[in-house]
């Protein structure tokens, strides 16, 4: 065990000292230098007494692609979208996909992230981020009084850890002398109850230390230097050693849960730790002085969170392990445990092939602002010199105190007329060199970032001496840039970022969160979300910048409009509401307004809280119809009254005369007569009058309402039943069985 530990140690420190990154490589050197252009450092070359003006182009190119990197992928309130596999999936689809971006922009400050990351890989070749699950802890105090035993025992039927701090123990006595009151009663009543226990009168008076998990997804900005990968590695996924460097004071460390003995014992990080581009970056803010800094500092210890491929029970398979380590070299093993994923993400601008870090936009500037701004101070210095002459004099013919005080109205006292004893010495202006050269290096630089000044809104001729067409040919060339930038961003880093947020929720997450889906405020749990879903990277790009999307669909939306007219307001065959309403939710996106149901509503829930349309108007000849039809039924009503009445009448003769045949019957024979027959006949006789009273009734009540509609009709209602052709509208016919 010991010999395998010491290969541990021997493996871990070999690959921190031949990792990318590690302090005095090329690549640390390549990165403090492109930190210095971008701050706008002096050179190295300024001599005394010389101008020592610095030209910013590193800083105006990167700035300048920035902003539309971060418009590109923040205009809108979705930068990830769910794809879903099959047509089930749609809904669910629809929740991470909001679920997601709340991760992102809520609980974590998603555009700040953003842009420290496109910045690094812009400024420093390569941008990284960290995300991983949290399980931070909260730490409540709480106070509770007069518990009884069951309740204190529910305080730990929660997933929060309960550690008691203080508890008192007290009987309830007033509740005990109730208690054997009550008992005393029972027995004089010869009735029994078991005996109370002391402790059922218990209560406890208790203080407890309540420790809550808040589990989460966390994203953390990586700096450049703070990272470090296998020399041989292509991508962070494949390499063999990847890790975090990171100061962290004693206290943290114990406050994580490693042992504080060990942490003590653990050597305060050496001085050369600091030469690394967090100097570069903090030394334009404040110069303080590198032994106050390390002095600040000794408290503190260099941690490598490494993540190894490592044989570790030697079965010839190395297997993913995050080791925690401390030192300069990494050499004292913290914590060693498997692992599934390493939790980086990169990106670059210019990729390399077959190579893990490629090139910073910096790069491609560097050197164009170390001759512009050679060529800027040699110009000042000519300048200058123009404008204060050198002066060849003769020797103590000259008051050099005079000659040396230049000032407007200054005298210079000659023993000699002045023309005879100074003789000025023109300097050669440079002027008519110098600007067509900085002119070339600005073109230069163009052609390599495909900034130009029209793309910065800096030429004022750009609308003036060029067409429509010129200028949209011109900015399209100039956006191809940022655009391909982009897209690198969101195929790389960008996706695979989201990939592991959605890897980490549906491992992770498993509680039920509430977010808001168009307006309206959805459940949503993860860890059902598992394998089901396709990540895709929403972006601005496609056909052009957001003001020509907007001229394209706002010539698409007068289309639809118009196809839309020539079906006559009906929802077929090419066009519908839920067409024109998508053209029209893209257009409020595109102008930046997040809510898009403000302004028009989906008609997918329109159609819901609309009434139903009008009928159409009557014709002249259904109106006729219509009056013919009421008659008739004016007619059939009066018949079925009439013979409503018959039917009663005799119904009511029918009875009479079944009375009478009993009495005849029981006087002429004088005996019980067995009458179950006859009511039965006259039961059904009965029955049928009835049903046909309710088939009268109900022919009268529909007749009663078709008269009414009829007599309402006006020029915009049709009641009853569509029927096409000039077929008339007729009521609903009355079944007259039963």
């Amino acid at each position: 065990m010991a010999e395998l530990d010491l290969k541990l140690k021997t493996l871990l420190s070999n690959h921190i000292e031949t990792s990318l990154g590690y302090l005095g490589g090329n690549l640390s050197e390549a990165r403090k230098k492109s930190i210095e252009y971008y701050l706008g450092d002096k050179l190295g070359t300024e001599i005394d007494g010389r101008s020592q003006v610095v030209s910013t182009d590193v800083s105006d190119t990167i700035e300048s692609i920035l902003p539309n990197l971060l418009r590109i992928f923040t205009a809108s309130d979705k930068v990830v979208k769910c794809e879903p596999v099959t047509a089930e999936d749609v809904p669910l689809a629809e929740q991470a996909t909001a679920y997601l971006n709340h991760v992102f922009y809520k609980d974590n400050d998603g555009f700040q992230l953003l842009y420290n990351f496109f910045k690094d890989a812009l400024i420093e070749k390569n941008g990284f981020l960290k995300v991983y699950w949290d399980e931070s802890e909260t730490v409540e105090f709480e106070t509770y009084e007069n518990l009884s035993k069951a309740d204190k025992d529910a305080l730990n039927d929660t997933k929060d850890e309960i550690e008691e701090v203080e508890e008192e123990e007290f009987i309830d006595e007033k509740a005990k002398e109730e208690f054997d009151k009550l008992l005393e009663q029972y027995k004089q009543q010869g009735l029994e109850i078991p005996p109370a226990n002391e402790k059922d009168f218990t209560l406890y008076n208790c203080k407890i230390k309540r420790t809550k998990k808040h589990g989460k997804i966390k994203i953390e900005s990586v700096p450049p230097e703070e990272f470090l990968i296998d020399r041989n590695a292509k991508t962070i996924q494949d390499a063999d050693f990847v890790s975090h460097k990171v100061l962290m004071s004693r206290s943290d460390l114990v406050a994580m849960g490693y042992d504080e003995e060990e942490v003590k014992n653990l050597p305060a990080s050496s001085d050369d730790i600091y030469n690394t581009e967090d100097m570069v970056r903090q030394r334009s803010v404040d110069e303080y002085p590198v032994d106050n800094y390390t002095q600040g500092q000794s408290t503190k210890v260099l941690i490598y969170e490494s993540y190894v491929r490592y044989d570790q029970d030697e079965d010839g398979i190395a297997e993913l392990r995050k080791i925690v380590s401390a030192g300069d070299n990494g050499s004292i093993v913290l914590e060693n445990m498997p692992c599934d994923n390493i939790p980086f993400v990169t990106i670059t601008p210019i990729p390399m092939p077959h190579r893990f870090y490629g090139r910073s936009v910096s790069e491609l500037v560097e050197d164009i602002q170390l001759m512009k701004s050679t060529v800027m101070r040699q110009l000042l210095d000519n300048m200058y010199l123009t404008n204060n002459n050198r002066v060849a004099v003769m020797d103590g013919m000259v008051n050099m105190d005079d000659l040396l005080t230049t000032r407007p109205g200054g005298v210079v006292r000659t023993k000699q007329p002045p023309n005879q004893v100074m003789q000025p010495l023109q300097a050669q202006p440079i002027s008519n060199q110098a600007f067509p050269l900085l002119s070339y290096l600005d073109t230069v630089r163009e052609a390599r970032t495909g900034i130009t000044k029209s793309a910065q809104g800096l030429d004022a001729d750009t609308l003036n001496s060029k067409t429509a067409t010129g200028v949209n040919t011109l900015m399209t060339q100039t956006q191809m840039r940022s655009e391909l930038i982009a897209r690198i961003f969101a195929e790389t880093g960008v996706k695979d970022l989201f990939k592991k947020i959605f890897e980490l929720m549906v491992k992770y997450q498993d509680k039920e969160r509430v977010v808001m889906i168009n307006n309206i405020y959805v459940p949503v749990k993860p860890t059902e979300w598992k394998d089901r879903f396709n990540i895709s990277i929403v972006v601005g790009l496609g056909t052009g910048s957001k003001e020509q999307q907007t001229i394209i669909l706002n010539s698409i939306l007068e289309r639809q409009i118009q196809a839309f007219q020539l079906q006559g307001g009906k929802e077929f065959p090419m066009v519908n509401l839920k067409n024109i309403y998508n053209t029209l939710s893209k257009v409020i996106e595109n102008a930046g307004l997040k809510n898009v149901e403000s302004y028009f509503v989906n008609p997918d829930i329109g159609k819901q809280m609309m009434p139903p349309p009008s009928p159409p108007p009557l014709t002249p000849i259904e109106k006729i119809e219509f009056t013919r039809i009421d008659a008739e039924n004016k007619r059939k009503i009066a018949d079925l009254e009439l013979q409503y009445k018959e039917l009663q009448q005799k119904a009511e003769e029918m009875a009479l005369d079944f009375e009478a045949k009993i009495k005849e019957m029981g006087l002429k024979y004088n005996t019980q007569l067995d009458t179950t027959k006859i009511k039965a006949d006259a039961d059904l006789d009965k029955m049928m009058m009835a049903n046909q009273s309710k088939i009268l009734e109900k022919a009268q009540q529909s007749a009663n309402m078709f008269s009414k509609q009829v007599q309402g009709l006006d020029e915009t209602q049709r009641p009853g039943k569509e029927i096409g052709g000039n077929q008339p509208i007729q009521p609903s016919q009355t079944d007259t069985r039963e």
